[in-house]
């Protein structure tokens, strides 16, 4: 029980790290996928068709891939 205020402790540390992740992780994702959202609906052709390969390739490559290669 003397261990308890330090994993409480710890647990909180994690927490405020993974939320500020979360929030950084945002900043780029958001404008990211609207670029590729406004890409795959624009009415000029080749940029539909290449957005729409790139998001192909990458639904197609396993996590882990891409995790490995950043």
């Amino acid at each position: 029980m003397e261990q308890m205020p330090i994993v409480v402790n710890a647990l909180n540390v994690g927490f405020l790290q993974t939320l500020k992740l979360f929030f950084v992780t945002l900043l780029g994702a958001f404008p990211l996928g609207l670029i590729i959202a406004f890409g795959s609906m624009s009415k000029f052709k080749p940029l539909s068709v290449l957005v729409k390969i790139i998001v192909w390739i990458v639904r197609g490559t396993p996590l882990m891939l891409s995790l490995i290669h950043i």
